[in-house]
């Protein structure tokens, strides 16, 4: 399969599997208060933390690795090592909060227990889901993923609605997707593993790669995730529910930006850079000018999105339309997000590894800087834009110091072209939106649709040239 193809088929998967969340937005914002859907987001942010602690960077440490002779060997070491770490990190969580439990008067033995073990299974899965990709099995990935959506579904719905379970319903769900997903990918790992295999030495090599993109990826848990911790801090609960549900519907483009991510790094990883740096700079422009599209849909027409009707609901709950405002300020954020990916790889084809904390650093400093500043101020507009602050400057660090390492030249005449029709586009949008006609917005869409499929097919012809 060739590159856009395979993206495609990996993108379809991802999407599905992120867009779980998005799919039980409805559910939340319809059957749960402001406040229990703020603390159902507040656990979404804490597995995404767990996430990245049992993981500690070994997942970049597997594709780094995996492409030498001794696959099975690498698999083994590195699987082993999962279990083991993934055991004696939670039995050390667990203690740790036993002891706060008892010093705070607290009782959430049971949530936290299902919380490590979601977080546990979950990083298996990744694991084994990350071997698919290496072994270009994306139809068997894709499936995985429409498994794990429909069972999230169903669950949340029987949970929630159903018997009427509210925050524990979901983390029920979590708990049992967790389990079977693990359970389908299980194949996967033991046709590589055998434990005569262990490698010490190799592991010890994989843990250095490992943890030198550690610090990297706890720095973006802590940007995605530090806006709903302050917005709770600072401010409420409720207002994290508020902000969650907008933020969700942003965050649409930054499911395009790590679906295009499953295959990109896989591919510029074997690509030698000679060859590579021309296709590099067209898929850039072709994967700027597919944000920029998204990214304008979105935050023109949210509030149309939010007013669809579900039967009696709405496709947002009205408790929840506040927080679409917040939508265009995501969206922004995300395409700088998307440029930062685009310019990563001389960070791994250069070895320029050490600079990965360094400008993850730079922006989760700028972000929790920004959070505290403009949350008491201006709520969840502040940590919106402290979003932003932290991508842009990501964005222009990497690029300052592309133009030494790897610089690549993207089409700019043609990205600007397109920005500022789309800017059009948004203004047009909200002049028109306030009559709520349908017709002459669905025309505006078209019309902007149109536009969009031209820049994007010319920007894909100009990439299979460059390639032949």
């Amino acid at each position: 399969m060739n590159f856009w193809k395979t993206t495609t088929i990996y993108g379809v998967g991802f999407i599905a599997l992120r867009a779980i969340s998005f799919l039980l937005l409805p559910l939340y914002t319809n059957l749960l208060s402001n406040t229990e859907a703020g603390w159902v987001f507040i656990i979404y942010t804490l597995l995404a933390l767990l996430n990245v602690f049992y993981t500690h960077g070994m997942n970049a440490a597997l594709l780094k690795f995996f492409h030498s002779s001794n696959k099975q060997e690498i698999v083994t070491t590195s699987t082993i090592y999962a279990i083991i770490s993934s055991i004696a990190l939670s039995l050390f969580l667990f203690t740790v909060y036993s002891i706060y439990a008892k010093t705070a008067g607290e009782n959430h033995h049971l949530i936290v227990i299902f919380m490590l073990i979601i977080a546990s299974l979950d990083m298996l899965s990744a694991k084994n889901n990350i071997i698919l990709r290496l072994l270009e099995r994306p139809l068997y990935y894709l499936f995985i993923c429409l498994v794990n959506v429909l069972l999230s579904i169903g669950l949340n719905i029987y949970f929630i609605q159903i018997c009427n379970q509210g925050i524990m319903g979901a983390i029920h769900s979590l708990l049992i997707v967790a389990i079977i997903q693990f359970l389908l990918l299980t194949p996967i790992m033991w046709s590589f593993i055998r434990i005569t295999l262990f490698n010490y030495r190799l592991l010890l090599q994989m843990l250095t790669v490992g943890m030198s993109f550690f610090p990297a990826a706890v720095f973006f848990v802590f940007i995605e995730l530090s806006d709903r911790w302050m917005l709770g801090y600072l401010l409420n609960i409720h207002e994290v529910g508020l902000y969650g549900a907008g933020y969700k519907i942003g965050s649409v483009v930054l499911l395009f930006v790590n679906s295009f991510n499953l295959n990109w790094q896989p591919y510029y990883l074997k690509t030698k850079l000679n060859k590579g740096m021309p296709v590099f700079e067209k898929i850039g422009t072709g994967f700027i000018l597919i944000l920029v599209f998204i990214s304008t849909i979105l935050a023109s027409f949210w509030p149309i999105l939010f007013n669809i009707k579900l039967g009696s609901y709405s496709l947002i709950g009205q408790d929840f339309w506040e927080g679409g405002r917040i939508i265009p300020i995501i969206c922004i954020s995300y395409i700088f997000y998307g440029i930062f990916i685009l310019q990563i790889p001389s960070i791994f084809l250069k070895t320029k590894q050490k600079w990965a904390p360094i400008i993850w650093g730079s922006g989760l400093i700028i972000n929790v800087l920004s959070n505290l500043v403009l949350i008491p101020v201006y709520g969840m507009f502040g940590a919106a834009y402290a979003t932003l602050f932290a991508y842009i400057t990501m964005s222009a660090i990497i690029i300052f110091k592309n133009y030494r390492w790897m610089r690549l030249k993207y089409n700019l005449q043609q990205i600007f072209s397109f920005i500022i029709i789309s800017l059009g586009i948004y203004w047009i949008s909200h002049a028109i939106i306030i009559y709520n006609n349908i017709w002459f917005i669905m025309g505006v869409v078209i019309v902007y649709s149109g536009i969009g499929a031209i820049y994007i097919i010319k920007a894909y012809k100009e990439l299979k040239i460059t390639a032949q």
